[in-house]
């Protein structure tokens, strides 16, 4: 992957200067936003700096047990700790996000410091707020760009078994078990390394992938059966969660997780989708597609979102119905593209 050297070496700069850093991730981390974040910190740590993680929301139970979640600061529940560590910082690493409005309200007191921002990330088009940037979408995860920055800044020496379990799980969170995003042979051999620091995939992947409550199968069944729609026409197929099936299947944080890939197990869906119906007109959607199929674009067009080609998300201050309909009316102008998919 081509970084120029010179990003690394402004980081260190930076790093050297700074003794107070924070590091803060997106709404609703999932696995890279935790992975990256706590491996970072783990690194920065042992150059003897006081470092702190800071995400807007908590994460899905799946992800708590890394080295380091403990003292991640939540500003919905921690508010005033998150204010006061923000007014003592030095340093910013803004990991897995593009654009200051995905931490939300933790975003607006971010931008009241004057410390400088180094953005580590692999999403497309990013905000220009960040002194230093290390933006590169082809890669896998921001968990990936990270490991290259240890690498690149010559800290591989602190790259122990808990930052590459952190890296790991990152990484294969984000590619969805490396089943998307995940076709460069460069992955692999960070995955060897990684290997090689003493992580257990084996027990990785059982307490990532198989720790979901009997409510949230249950949950599923009802999707699939009652809340699914196939639109052969288009080659696409939606599923939804309403306000009443969390409330009747006990619903907790990242129980819909790997929701949206189901559809895409059907022979001639390259496009699909997940609607979340919350209650206060908001409707979120995730995007899954294949080949070249962009579901950023559609997600970005309709949905004020974005991400990846693969995969994106995005939200709508509306009802679920209304967001099915623009989902549907969306379609029109994306049937071209969709049947040469």
């Amino acid at each position: 992957m081509d970084i120029q050297q010179t990003l690394f070496t402004q980081i260190m700069q930076l790093v050297q200067s700074s003794s107070r850093i924070s590091i803060v991730t997106h709404i609703n981390p999932d696995g890279d936003a935790i992975g990256s974040s706590l491996a970072w910190a783990g690194v920065l740590r042992q150059l003897n700096k006081t470092v702190t993680v800071i995400t807007p929301n908590n994460c899905p139970d799946n992800l708590q047990w890394m080295q380091g979640y403990s003292e991640i600061l939540k500003f919905d529940t921690q508010k005033q700790e998150v204010l006061d560590c923000l007014l003592h910082t030095e340093l910013f690493f803004c990991l897995d996000f593009n654009n200051l409005s995905r931490l939300e309200e933790l975003g607006e007191s971010i931008l009241k410091s004057t410390a400088p921002h180094v953005l580590i990330d692999h999403h497309p088009n990013p905000e220009c707020f960040a002194k230093v940037a290390i933006s590169v979408t082809e890669a896998s995860s921001t968990s990936e760009l990270v490991y290259h920055t240890i690498i690149g800044c010559g800290y591989e020496q602190y790259l122990n078994t808990q930052i590459a379990e952190s890296l790991y799980t990152g990484i294969i969170t984000d590619t969805g078990g490396l089943s998307h995003n995940s076709g460069r042979p460069e992955l692999y051999h960070i995955i060897a390394h990684l290997l090689q620091k003493g992580i257990n995939k084996t027990a990785i992947h059982d307490i990532i992938f198989n720790v979901f409550s009997y409510d949230r199968m249950k949950l599923l069944g009802t999707i699939l059966k009652d809340n699914f729609v196939f639109m052969p026409e288009y080659k696409t197929a939606y599923m939804y969660i309403t306000i009443e099936n969390q409330k009747l299947h006990n619903f907790q944080l990242g129980d819909s997780e790997g929701f949206v890939n189901y559809p895409l197990a059907i022979k001639d869906v390259v496009f699909c989708a997940l609607f979340t119906e919350y209650e206060n007109n908001t409707t979120k959607v995730s995007f899954r597609s294949k080949r070249q199929f962009p579901a950023n674009e559609f997600s970005a067009k309709y949905f004020n979102g974005g991400g990846h080609l693969n995969a994106a998300g995005g939200r709508r201050a509306c009802s679920l119905h209304d967001a099915i309909n623009a989902f549907e009316n969306g379609l029109h102008s994306f049937k071209e593209l969709l049947l040469k998919s």
